[in-house]
């Protein structure tokens, strides 16, 4: 770990970009009405900046935002699998849009709907989400990066997906294919959301534990939020009575309202804007430069910086198999193991429940023995765990063993997303925050269409 570090240094030092000091909470006129926040989110005894508490709120609407999706997803399954079912001659008798008809079937075994398997929804969602948040991201990094839009970037993204909740509330057989297609521009603004967000992140400190620490809170909160919002809209449906169409509305409901608060409330308050950080170079625009940068940042990396370049590598594999991990498992969860809205509901009550304890033991073992070597033990557990579970999991008789697997994935999500992110704050030469976790995000994302791709391919030919 000692000598990633020291190989760092010379790499900040070659760095002759001045970043422009980052404002504080004590050196700004903007009033921050902490007061009235709990202690969970406020970071005021260490005299933080105030983007730390603005960065907990946001974790919040973050955490809702993911969850209503997974919320969402069986219910487009089962509506997309009434439209297969239509489109073969097989009229449904779901009249109230709460349920799927399971009466039907026909040569083609679950049937076609838009030239695919019902099946294939999720997993094609996730492919074009991939690809175009891959594309995009760039530029929302140059717009970070280049020009004094950062915070716009991060409030105006933060809006328009409290937006797409409110539409999602009317998710019914009439408008499930459009809603389908709104997930790919849900995807693509989350991601130009948290490059913004990510470049206020690596700002907070420069101290390894510290950036631990905060990372570690933000993620708990993060896991806390949706287990909360996993809880409430479970018992909600089950008061109302209504079906799997019926949850989905409820979950997007209640996102909406609560996004729609707390992200305005974090970004009207909690967050500055911030100057560029340097000039679009000669022969770019804003357009390219993004996609010059990042093409001349890669470069430099795989020539001169093993570390960052391992570390990098790692980072475009492992979180393009978590990535996927919600969108696939909830597929097989239905299609193969013949589990309930109801029953994936309570598996992700595991993952959640079980992530909460996981940022926390990836805070202490990131503390104990460097966040690198915690990393590294956190996907030796996540490998063999997801390995065994597609194994041994095959049909409808091995439901009860997905909760445990479920549980030891959510120890493994908490463990994992703030120790990378600790770990790659601490490594990347200062004045280059944005640039280098917009290069981070796309790491993330280059990869992230190949696994539900090759889903796809795989259920597409009956495989």
């Amino acid at each position: 770990m000692a000598l990633q570090y020291n190989a760092l240094e010379s790499f900040t030092d070659n760095d002759t970009t001045e970043a422009p000091v980052a404002p504080t909470a004590n050196s700004s006129n903007q009033k921050q009405p902490s007061n009235h926040i709990p202690s969970i989110f406020r970071f005021d005894n260490d005299n933080s900046p105030i983007e730390a508490t603005g960065l907990a709120l946001n974790s919040i609407a973050r955490g809702l935002v993911g969850m209503s999706s997974l919320f969402l997803g069986p219910a487009l399954l089962i509506l997309a699998q009434d439209a297969a079912n239509e489109a073969g001659g097989c009229n449904t008798t779901n009249n109230n849009d709460d349920g799927q008809n399971n009466d039907c079937s026909n040569d083609d075994d679950e049937g076609r709907v838009y030239g695919m398997r019902p099946s294939s929804l999720l997993t094609n969602i996730g492919v074009f989400s991939g690809v175009f948040s891959a594309i995009l991201l760039p530029l929302f990094g140059a717009i970070v990066d280049h020009t004094p839009h950062r915070k716009a970037i991060g409030q105006w993204a933060a809006i328009l997906l409290s937006i797409i909740k409110g539409i999602e509330i009317f998710v019914s057989k009439s408008t499930w294919f459009f809603i389908s297609m709104l997930q790919v521009l849900n995807y693509v603004l989350y991601q130009a959301h948290l490059c913004a967000a990510y470049a206020y992140t690596a700002e907070l400190s420069i101290d390894p534990k510290e950036q631990t620490i905060y990372n570690a809170r933000f993620q708990t909160i993060n896991y806390f939020s949706m287990l909360v919002f996993l809880i409430v809209v479970t018992l909600t449906s089950s008061l109302l009575h209504v079906g799997d169409i019926g949850q989905a509305r409820v979950s997007q409901t209640l996102a909406f309202i609560v996004c729609s608060i707390v992200f305005g409330f974090a970004w009207k308050w909690f967050f500055h804007p911030r100057p560029a950080l340097r000039q679009v170079p000669e022969n770019s625009t804003l357009l390219t430069a993004g996609f010059r940068k990042l093409s001349h940042t890669s470069s430099e990396i795989i020539q001169h910086w093993a570390p960052l370049r391992y570390f990098l590598l790692s980072v475009m594999l492992s979180e393009s198999a978590t990535g996927a991990l919600s969108t696939i498992s909830t597929t097989y969860m239905i299609h193969v193991l013949n589990m309930t809205s109801s029953q994936i509901g309570y598996v992700f009550l595991c993952v959640f429940v079980a992530g909460i304890p996981g940022s926390k033991l990836g805070g202490i073992i990131g503390l104990k023995i460097n966040p690198l070597r915690s990393a590294l033990l956190c996907l030796v557990v996540f490998i063999i765990n997801t390995s065994l579970a597609a194994w041994i999991m095959t049909g409808e008789e091995s439901q009860h063993l997905m909760y445990l697997f479920a549980a030891i994935w959510g120890v493994c999500l908490g463990w994992l997303h703030p120790t990378n992110a600790a770990l790659y704050c601490t490594i990347i030469p200062r004045g280059q925050e944005s640039e280098l976790m917009g290069l981070y995000l796309f790491s993330g994302l280059v990869f992230s269409w190949v696994p539900p791709f090759l889903f796809t391919f795989l259920n597409e030919i009956g495989a």
